[in-house]
């Protein structure tokens, strides 16, 4: 063979080899890109070549329940910069919106020195260079701003500054009853939801429902020609309707605002319940908050205190247990405590009364009238521990009160009741509460022995379909039999008109009620400098229209409920009878 002919044959199997080689590689990539990586491509065309576009329906609105709306919806707007049309430095546009958007920044009002305005400014003028040095063509520069700030913006007339309409909540009665309604805010996703109050407790009711629709795309985004755009009519969410009157809403906030100033409390809270119903009229608290602009302010004030805040409720109890007493037949009105000559002593503590005066052989009536400490003892004794345990779970202490606001919850009770806890809870030391167990185990003696439900809604409207669901009252309980109602009743009535805040006693109407000045506990037990101070009572006495409830916590002016509580409680009372057509009856 010659050398070109070995040549040859070697040139042809290099051919070969390399031919072979690089099909064998193109076989391996195409397997990789169209088995291997099959799904992987898919999903990215689909991203390239698909697009989701979401629509909600509107939230539903709150109502007060003689038709004012408390909650609603508004457009707000979304500051947007396009950078293709942009036409002044950075620096230049930031100069021009911060005396603007400045005008909806919290902090800037909030601050208690210009030196703190002054970083306040710099730290949102470090905030909008941030955003315009982003590399994205479209940015946002400001997610929430109001009409008013939007009218400000325009005036400016730079080409590259937009607005995207967006919807949010809206409340013509700003701060009004701002821990019953709670708050919308957002989920991780960015997706609205109701927080605290009737916002958290019926989100499910007042979200509107979402549609979501997919839509071909271009490589720009946009829809392809005959791809269907138009969603249907997004389902709205269902409106609520509270039981809360607006004219006692606001009447009871003004009282409150009134009393804390004037008696120097921390805080505070009024309650209006129709004992028949349950329904809750009015639910006041002091400090509140707005609930549009929630993020301004600490979050231990966006839950609802009556619901959450237990405290010793003092001698507003011992209506409790002398109505007890009644209906287990241990006392009468007129029974003689045997042990009221002084002090009660149970091992090593002596339990005295509240001025460390004591009388000696007084009836039930004359007890409660004088707030007697040991005259209670007298009748936990009689009652025995299991009896009295047994009262107290049948006035729902510790229960949930089943309220539409999301805070509402179970409270601790006792597990310990030795000598000296059964004695201390029958005058309300000792022994946990909140305010709205309290009014509603009182609504018991109220409403002839029956336990109402608290109930804080009255309807629930569903606009697709006209439907109006109202919501019932509901009986919990017999506590009490309507004969032992009747005298603890008649005692209240005695209480308010002999005891230690007759000087405050209504002129024109008789009312059913307790003072009650409670301590406050503290590290090494009481605080003997502080107290809260409430006054509880309904009226008429024979089925009465309404139970209010005054609470203030550390008052300054004076410890003593009847010097603070109890004044404000029957000044308020006379606008609340006006309102709600009470006559006078005296």
């Amino acid at each position: 063979m010659t050398k070109s002919a070995v040549s040859f044959s070697n040139r042809e199997t290099w051919v070969l080899v390399s031919f072979w080689s690089v099909a064998i590689i193109i076989g391996i990539r195409l397997f990789y890109w169209q088995v291997i990586k099959s799904a992987e491509l898919q999903t990215a065309v689909i991203k390239q070549t698909q697009r989701k576009l979401s629509q909600i329906g509107e939230r539903g609105q709150i109502f007060t329940s003689d038709g004012y709306l408390l909650v609603g919806n508004q457009p707000y707007y979304r500051l947007l910069i396009n950078k293709t049309k942009s036409s002044i430095s950075a620096s230049a546009l930031v100069d021009l919106l911060i005396p603007i958007l400045i005008t909806e920044t919290p902090d800037y009002f909030l601050a208690t020195s210009s030196a703190t305005q002054d970083f306040v400014k710099q730290e949102l003028t470090s905030q909008l260079l941030s955003q315009l040095a982003r590399s994205a063509t479209v940015v946002t520069l400001r997610a929430k701003i109001s009409s008013e700030v939007k009218t400000a913006v325009e005036k400016l007339a730079l080409p590259e500054l937009q607005f995207e309409t967006i919807s949010g909540r809206y409340y013509p009665e700003a701060s009004m009853a701002a821990q019953v309604v709670g708050f919308v805010g957002k989920t991780e996703t960015g997706e609205d939801q109701g927080y605290f109050g009737i916002e958290g407790a019926l989100d499910g009711e007042l979200a509107g429902k979402s549609q979501t629709r997919t839509v071909l795309t271009d490589a720009l985004g946009k829809a392809l020609p005959g791809e269907k755009l138009n969603f249907e009519i997004p389902v709205a969410g269902r409106d609520v309707v509270l039981t809360l009157r607006r004219d006692l809403q606001q009447l009871t906030e003004e009282f409150l605002a009134k009393g804390i100033e004037k008696y120097g409390a921390k805080a505070g809270e009024i309650i209006l319940m129709e004992p028949a119903t349950g329904k809750i009229l009015a639910l006041a608290a002091w400090p509140n908050y707005l609930p549009a602009y929630y993020y301004w302010y600490d979050s231990s004030l966006y839950k609802n205190p009556s619901v959450v805040n237990l405290y010793e409720p003092g001698s507003t109890f011992k209506t409790l247990t002398v109505s007890a007493g009644l209906d287990s037949g241990v006392i009468t009105p007129e029974t003689v405590c045997t042990t009221c000559a002084g002090p009660k002593i149970i091992g090593k503590y002596a339990i005295k009364t509240w001025n460390e005066e004591y009388h000696p052989n007084i009836t039930m009536t004359q007890a409660l009238e004088k707030s007697d400490n040991v005259a209670m003892v007298f009748v936990s004794d009689l009652l025995g521990k299991d009896r009295q345990v047994e009262y107290l779970r049948k006035f729902a202490i510790g229960e949930p009160l089943h309220l539409d606001l999301q805070e509402d919850t179970q409270t601790p009770f006792p597990t310990h009741f030795g000598p000296t806890e059964l004695a201390t809870s029958a005058f309300g030391q000792g022994i946990s509460t909140t305010s709205l167990q309290l009014v509603r185990a009182v609504g018991a003696i109220a409403n002839h022995g029956y336990m109402m439900r608290p109930q804080i809604v009255a309807k629930v409207i569903d606009k697709q379909r006209n439907q109006e669901l109202p919501i019932q009252p509901i009986v919990e309980r017999q506590v009490i039999s309507p004969l032992a109602a009747e005298q603890a009743t008649t005692m209240m009535v005695s209480s308010a008109l002999h005891g230690e805040a007759q000087w405050a006693v209504s002129k024109r109407y008789t009312i059913a009620g307790k003072t009650g000045t409670s301590q406050i506990p503290g590290p090494g037990g009481y605080q003997a400098d502080k107290t809260i101070a409430s006054f509880i009572g309904f009226a008429p006495p024979i089925n009465p229209q309404v139970l209010i409830f005054v609470k203030l916590i550390e008052p300054t002016s004076s410890p003593w409920a009847a010097e603070t509580a109890a004044p404000l409680w029957f000044h308020l009372a006379e606008k609340v009878f006006l309102l709600l057509g009470i006559p006078a009856d005296k």
